[in-house]
């Protein structure tokens, strides 16, 4: 067996191992790190090809009001019936966790949507924060653009419709401002849509690549000594000592285990007896070119198109609504292909710069992340479940395990994240 850490003695803390190197993984083996744990962070792919390569790249305040809100009632009958493009469903998945479904539609009630709120607004802001900090460190801040986002509403109807959610994101603090038609367009000149209304959420930030900006947390970890291993894990064995990793060719051993493997950690923490009530969200990405005089300076969220476009490194990438079904179902872009005739309403796209992309988000019952230690698994820890906002949590997440596993007071109430509220 390859013994990855030294054992534990007095004066060292307990060697840990990370499992998933995404922004959340990531973000954890960072903080870890540095509250004086040994960690070695554990991927299969050297690259980050999933869902922090493919998200928005927006650190937004405002999209701490989960899909299953009070007002999800109201638009539930267009979603179910096709009339939405913001969704997608395969009836079958849908039969198959009728269960989780309802689960999920208990939460849609207006006291639920403020516990939410304020547990992932403390979250996001944190992450925020921590973003900053880390692009700096890592010589990166660059790509942050603190110009805050948009949400475009091409009709009253679709405006008003959203009263609920601005009073919502107002009461929690986020700073919105309602541009007019005027406004918008001397804010963007470039949009070349006709917008009835439009929400400047002026808090939030974007990036011009998320996957660059998760290397370059994971080059901080490195840097500082901590250890990055491409590994296929095949199972897991919890021991007397703590856990056994097995890959196809060899094992390894820590005294800690910290899952933070998206959509995937069902796959090993059946092996352990503890699975969560997850869920899969998919979604599709392309990136454009643009022949736009006046380029984007900021996401935009075009609500009436369901779509969102943002400007990146790679081009203008153009993100679709949600597609519910299997995790590893094969890939079928309709969704993708449907909103790009409203995105070149909007906005002067050129020519596809690569293929669809494909991405797989995990979503919980009540739409909040599991954060902690695992009652029923003593040094399990799990950092997964973040729903659409990995990207927006990630670094909070990461500083919330390593508080909690040090024992120390956390800067952000866990409680709303417990992994045992499930049990």
């Amino acid at each position: 067996m390859l013994q990855d850490q030294a054992p534990n003695s007095a004066g060292h803390k307990p060697s840990v191992c990370v499992l998933g190197a995404g922004i959340v993984g990531v973000s954890c083996a960072l903080e870890l790190q540095r509250q004086g744990y040994r960690v070695t962070l554990l991927d299969r792919s050297e690259a980050v090809i999933e869902t922090s390569y493919g998200n928005a790249g927006v650190l937004a305040t405002s999209s701490v009001l989960p899909m299953n809100n009070a007002r999800l009632w109201k638009s539930l009958l267009p979603m179910l019936t096709g009339k939405s493009p913001s969704l997608r469903y395969q009836t079958g998945y849908l039969l198959r966790n009728c269960g989780w479904m309802v689960r999920f539609m208990t939460h849609a009630n207006e006291a639920s949507d403020s516990y939410r709120i304020t547990a992932l607004s403390a979250l996001v802001r944190k992450s925020i924060e921590l973003h900053q900090q880390w692009l700096t460190q890592a010589d990166s801040q660059q790509r942050l653009r603190a110009t805050g986002w948009l949400k475009l509403y091409r009709t009253p109807e679709s405006f008003n419709a959203a009263a609920y959610e601005r009073r919502m994101l107002q009461d929690a603090g986020v700073d919105m401002q309602i541009l007019s038609t005027e406004e918008l367009q001397q804010l963007e000149p470039g949009l070349q849509q006709t917008y009835h209304r439009a929400t400047w959420v002026r808090d939030a930030a974007s990036v011009d690549n998320p996957a660059q900006v998760t290397l370059a947390y994971r080059q901080l970890f490195i840097a500082a000594g901590g250890q990055f291993r491409v590994a296929d894990i095949r199972n897991v064995r919890q021991t007397s000592q703590g856990f056994e990793l097995a890959t196809a060719s060899t094992e390894l051993s820590c005294e800690k285990l910290v899952v933070a493997l998206g959509p995937w950690s069902n796959d090993l923490l059946s092996a352990l007896n503890c699975k969560l009530p997850m869920a899969y969200e998919r979604g599709y990405h392309q990136h454009f070119s643009s022949t736009a005089e006046q380029p984007l300076s900021r996401p935009v969220h075009d609500v009436d198109g369901s779509y969102v476009l943002t400007p990146m490194e790679q081009g203008y990438r153009l993100t679709s609504g949600v597609e519910l079904k299997e995790r590893d179902a094969p890939a079928s872009p309709v969704q993708l292909e449907a909103i790009i005739p409203s995105a070149r309403q909007a906005f002067p796209l050129g020519q596809p710069l690569d293929q669809p992309w494909l991405g797989r988000r995990p979503t919980l019952p009540d739409a909040l992340p599991a954060i902690g230690e695992v009652k029923e698994c003593p040094g399990l820890w799990l950092a997964t479940g973040h729903h659409h906002i990995g990207f927006s949590t990630g670094p909070a997440t990461g500083q919330l395990v390593a508080q909690l596993m040090s024992g120390q007071d956390t800067d952000i109430a866990p409680q709303a994240f417990s992994p045992n509220r499930f049990s």
